[in-house]
C-alpha cells in the first residue's frame, strides 16, 4: 500500500516536470523570437518569472495549458519562481540568477515543485 502511494507520487512528479519543461520551452521560445528578438532567454535573470516579463503582451494569449501553469507559478514565493525560471526557462543557469549555491537553488526548486503538485 505504501509502495503504491510512493509510486503514484513519483509518477506525479515526473508528469509535473514534463509539463514544466514544456512550459519553460514555450516561454524561452517566446523570449527568443516571434517579435521579441531584442530579449534573450535570460537577459533579466534576477527577475522572477512573470508572464509579462517573458515577452507576453495583451495581444499575445498563451495556450490554456501554459496559462494554467502561469497562474500556479504566480502564487509561489519569489525564490521559487526564480528557481523554476532557472531550471525550466534558462536551462539550469542557476549561478546567474543570484543563488548562493547549487544546494540553495535545489532547495527552492524542490520546494516549488512540491508546492505545484499539491
Amino acid at each position: 500500500m505504501q509502495h503504491d502511494a510512493q509510486h503514484e507520487a513519483m509518477m506525479n512528479m515526473k508528469r509535473l516536470r514534463s509539463e514544466l519543461k514544456a512550459w519553460g520551452r514555450y516561454w524561452a521560445y517566446q523570449e527568443r523570437g516571434q517579435g521579441y528578438s531584442s530579449r534573450s532567454a535570460c537577459d533579466r535573470l534576477k527577475d522572477p518569472f512573470t508572464p509579462s516579463s517573458c515577452g507576453g503582451t495583451r495581444e499575445h494569449i498563451p495556450p490554456a495549458y501554459i496559462s494554467r501553469y502561469d497562474m500556479k507559478v504566480c502564487t509561489l514565493a519569489i525564490d521559487c519562481r526564480r528557481a523554476l525560471r532557472a531550471q525550466y526557462i534558462c536551462q539550469g543557469q542557476w549561478q546567474l540568477l543570484g543563488f548562493d549555491s547549487k544546494r540553495t537553488f535545489l532547495f527552492w526548486l524542490r520546494r516549488a515543485e512540491i508546492a505545484l503538485t499539491c
